[in-house]
């Protein structure tokens, strides 16, 4: 599959995402902005830590905060396991959102995978969470927290990158990334979210990648679902 065949494959498949999710009951607008820091220990073993800031409803409100520090261990040239813990902070923006604020704290475990090919590469990303995410109960049209509750969820996604002005160090970049929750087992339930992206990459030098495009989010629950038209940006520093 040559460079244009594989861009035109995947702008069907985003193009083909979209109208299936046309009928959505509930829609919003959001800006996300992340700033990733890496620090080599070895050839082989370093850390990273994601500061991930949300806003929604046309930056007019906060949606979410995430901390995200993790230590990375390259098993090999295309293969780097994971493990990390993410603090969320969660924000009561619309009549879809939690009522009231809330927090989540997850352990993660993740494998990373890439793989090159002559014009393009692909990557795939598995990771584990074990969440534990604050309830909210309601006692006379007054929410509170009620507790914490445990589950568990799988994500997957796949990873697209294809060199446009190799000498800018510009690539398009798709992905799609399904998350599967697995409540208090090891067995996928159900479809808890699912991501899809697409844009730009820039390395401006070996400290620094910048990355911006269309993120779209669809949330499907029991009796509606929540589409998220998200512009993101992020840039990554490499000590």
């Amino acid at each position: 599959m040559n460079t244009t065949n594989l861009i035109i494959f995947i702008l069907v498949l985003f193009a083909s995402n979209t109208l299936f999710g046309q009928n959505e009951d509930f829609t919003h607008s959001s800006s996300w902005n992340t700033l990733t820091v890496k620090a080599h220990m070895n050839e082989n073993l370093f850390l990273k830590n994601e500061f991930n800031f949300r806003r929604t409803n046309f930056l007019q409100d906060w949606e979410q905060i995430v901390l995200r520090p993790s230590v990375q261990y390259k098993l090999d040239d295309g293969l780097t396991a994971a493990v990390g813990y993410t603090y969320i902070q969660n924000y009561s923006y619309a009549e879809f959102s939690t009522p009231i604020n809330t927090r989540e704290s997850n352990l993660w475990q993740q494998f990373f995978l890439k793989q090159d090919f002559k014009h393009f590469d692909i990557s795939h990303r598995l990771r584990f969470e074990e969440r534990f995410s604050e309830q909210v109960s309601s006692v006379d049209n007054l929410s509170a927290i009620s507790g914490t509750d445990y589950s568990g969820r799988l994500r997957y996604r796949f990873i697209v990158s294809v060199p446009i002005f190799k000498e800018q160090h510009i690539s398009a970049i798709a992905y799609d990334e399904v998350f599967l929750d697995l409540e208090k087992g090891l067995q996928p339930k159900k479809l808890n979210q699912n991501w899809m992206f697409i844009g730009l990459r820039f390395r401006e030098s070996e400290h620094i990648t910048i990355t911006s495009g269309y993120h779209n989010i669809n949330i499907p629950r029991d009796d509606f679902s929540i589409t998220n038209h998200v512009w993101e940006t992020s840039l990554i520093y490499t000590l």
